[in-house]
Formats: C-alpha cells, structure tokens, sequence
C-alpha cells in the first residue's frame, strides 16, 4: 500500500466514522477535512515543481483550515478540538523553513508540511470514540459550550 493510499484509507475511515458515530463538533470537523483536503490539492503546484519553493497556496489553505478549527475550539465542549488546533499550528508553521533555507529539500520540506494531518486524523477519531462513551455512560454528551453561538 503506497502512502497516498494510506493516507486516503485513514481518512476515508475516520471522516465516516466521525460522520456517522460523532455529534456536531466531529462532523463540523469532518467538513473541515474534507474541504481542506480538496483546497490543498487544489492549490499545490504543479507536480514538477512541487514543494521546490514555498508553497504559498498550500499555505493560506493551511491557515484557513487553523482559522475553522480554532473556531470549532471556542464554541466545542470537547478537548478534542485543542490538540487537532495545536498541530495544525504546527503544520502552519512547517512552510517557515523552506522560506528561511530555500536550499531545503523537496522531500523534507514535504514531509514537515504533510505529517500532521496523520495524528490529526487520530485524535478526531478518538474523540468520536470518547463521544460514544459518553454517550453510553451518561445518555447525553453536550456538543457546544455555554457561550456558544451553535447551541441547540
């Protein structure tokens, strides 16, 4: 199994699962896979010369996908949503290095840039998996926080 279908399998796995087992925050943060998944492929270069140079596309998709997550963060009453906001820094901050050592390999930058989506997709499985339990040991599991513009 190559590593792109690796990455399609886990992601395929955990978006349906969070889809179907998880309560709003979780398919809040399923779209936000999803649609920043399709924008980054959408905004990488052309493959000979990819992650060559900074990935400037790749980059505002980043930031964007950091700027939805901290939101779901502020309103979610899960835990969840902190350590997938805290690694999404992370791979904000990945595309710094090629800009500051443009002789960066390809392969290396590439791998900063694309490693954290992996565990991100882990703890939202994780938290879905939490939700459940919840759910089973107290018949209801609160999605939003008190100030939270999404209550229902």
């Amino acid at each position: 199994m190559s590593r792109i279908e690796f990455f399609f399998s886990l992601l395929t796995v955990a978006c349906i699962y969070s889809a179907v087992w998880g309560g709003q925050p979780e398919k809040r943060a399923v779209m936000v896979f999803i649609v920043g998944i399709a924008l980054t492929i959408i905004a990488a270069s052309p493959s000979d010369g990819r992650f060559a140079q900074p990935e400037i596309g790749i980059l505002l998709v980043d930031i964007a996908i950091l700027l939805a997550f901290v939101m779901l963060a502020l309103h979610a009453e899960r835990y969840w949503t902190i350590w997938i906001c805290s690694m999404q820094v992370i791979q904000v901050l990945s595309h710094i290095p090629i800009m500051i050592i443009p002789e960066l390999l390809p392969q290396a930058y590439f791998v900063i840039a694309a490693i954290w989506v992996y565990p991100m997709l882990i703890v939202l499985t994780v938290g879905t998996y939490r939700h459940q339990q919840r759910l089973r040991q107290f018949g209801a599991d609160r999605s939003w926080s008190d100030f939270s513009y999404s209550q229902k």
